[in-house]
């Protein structure tokens, strides 16, 4: 039994060294980097949907587009002129027989191209090894590595040993209410546990920042520039009130959670467990070079440790805005968008150690449990669901350029998550 489990093993690992297998996912990686999932606007949903479900009901999956009703979106993103087209989403099951069953999930939306590209973004280009393109690490590689798995399970004959629900899912970009929120709402993730395919493959992370973005008004009154003196200029308020806040980002920035962050993460800032974060990003203001603006706002976003209490994240910036207000005497209003919660499974807990077990077989690397600085909706989902879940997906982000321009990743790293998928459902 031994020798014939070691001979289906090889001839699994033969078949994705192919060229056959490698021609496969790059020619579903470059059809779904094709189709423009970016958002704002999101308006190809639909058709990368669309696309998909054909290959899904080829492997044998009961496939359902699911759109999120406009009402709800819209209230629930609170991005209001930003989005258009159909929130388009797809859920594909698959009963194996098995006696548990698993949610396997990632994002079809990427972020907007950007400017500073040398390869064209939606028409992936393969350099040494890599193949460029947005959203190719972030995260349509562990897609197009989940369907060349599942082709060869199909072609094989080979059984997952868990039930299938495939949850591709979109508005994970905007990073306020997504389908995969929605699908948690409505009671669609049901499996006994949940593999994110989202982030990178530094570490099984079980932990993630929470997000809230921020915006702050800072108010003035408007006169000729010429004459200064009879008006407030808002922009310079402004400038004040960011340095005042830099006191609020000292007292965030020294605390820490129990969660490690990656080897990585540690060789880069010195950190050996995630942090909190507080971040200045955006400022508007003025109108005309000639005149003194009436307002300005600034825009930002905390992020913040698994052990930090929303409410109490709140009430710091309240507290710390009334004071700077109460001092200077300027007059500003607040705006708080809580995004997703903070994420935090068991380490321990079994699903984390046969996931840690798959991806240490297939990178032939011990894999450990780490948490990430960033925010993923998988967290509004298992506070849902109460599912335990891993987090690991495609690559190094660092070395892909995820958000960035050149986004890559590396053909050699898709197809060894395509063997950590194996082997971890079959």
């Amino acid at each position: 039994m031994l020798n014939m489990m070691m001979s289906d093993e090889k001839k699994v690992g033969e078949t994705v060294e192919s060229e056959e297998t490698q021609k496969y996912l790059i020619d579903c990686l470059t059809e779904l980097v094709r189709i423009p999932t970016f958002v704002p606007p999101g308006e190809h949903y639909g058709e990368i949907v669309e696309w998909l479900i054909p290959v899904l009901a080829n492997f044998g999956f009961k496939c359902e587009r699911i759109d999120v009703p406009a009402d709800i979106y819209e209230t629930r993103q609170k991005t209001t002129g930003e989005l258009s087209g159909e929130r388009a989403n797809l859920l594909a099951t698959k009963d194996y027989g098995a006696k548990e069953s698993v949610d396997i999930y990632t994002h079809l939306d990427v972020v907007p191209a950007g400017e500073g590209w040398s390869t064209p973004p939606f028409e992936p280009v393969i350099k040494d090894d890599r193949i460029y393109g947005r959203g190719v690490a972030d995260s349509k590689g562990s897609v197009a590595s989940l369907l060349t798995a599942l082709s060869i399970m199909n072609e094989q004959g080979l059984e997952s040993s868990y039930n299938l629900r495939v949850a591709l899912t979109t508005d994970e970009e905007i990073g306020l209410y997504s389908g995969l929120c929605f699908f948690a709402d409505e009671g669609l993730l049901q499996g006994d546990y949940l593999l994110c395919m989202d982030g990178d493959n530094e570490g099984i992370s079980v932990a993630t920042n929470g997000v809230m973005n921020w915006e702050m008004k800072v108010q003035g009154r408007s006169c000729h520039s010429s004459m200064p003196f009879l008006g407030v200029n808002a922009i310079e308020k402004a400038a004040i009130v960011i340095r005042e806040l830099e006191e609020l980002k000292r007292d965030i920035g020294r605390r820490e959670s129990k969660a490690p962050c990656s080897h990585e993460m540690t060789e880069l800032t010195g950190q050996k467990h995630i942090k909190p974060v507080f971040n200045v990003t955006m400022i508007n203001g003025g109108v005309k070079e000639n005149a003194i603006p009436s307002s300005c706002t600034l825009r930002g976003d905390r992020r913040y440790i698994p052990e930090e209490a929303i409410e109490d994240v709140i009430k710091e910036f309240e507290d710390a805005v009334e004071t700077i207000k109460t001092k200077l005497g300027i007059d500003l209003e607040l705006y708080l968008k809580p995004g997703f919660p903070p994420m935090l499974t068991d380490p321990d807990d079994e699903w984390v150690n046969r996931v840690k077990d798959a991806a240490s077989d297939a990178f032939g690397v011990s894999k450990g449990t780490i948490g990430v600085q960033g925010g993923l909706d998988v967290a509004y989902a298992v506070q849902k669901t109460h599912q335990p879940v891993c987090a690991f997906g495609v690559g190094s982000w660092t070395e892909s350029n995820a958000h960035g321009p050149d986004e890559n990743v590396r053909i050699s790293d898709l197809k060894i998550y395509i063997k950590f998928l194996l082997r971890l459902l079959t």
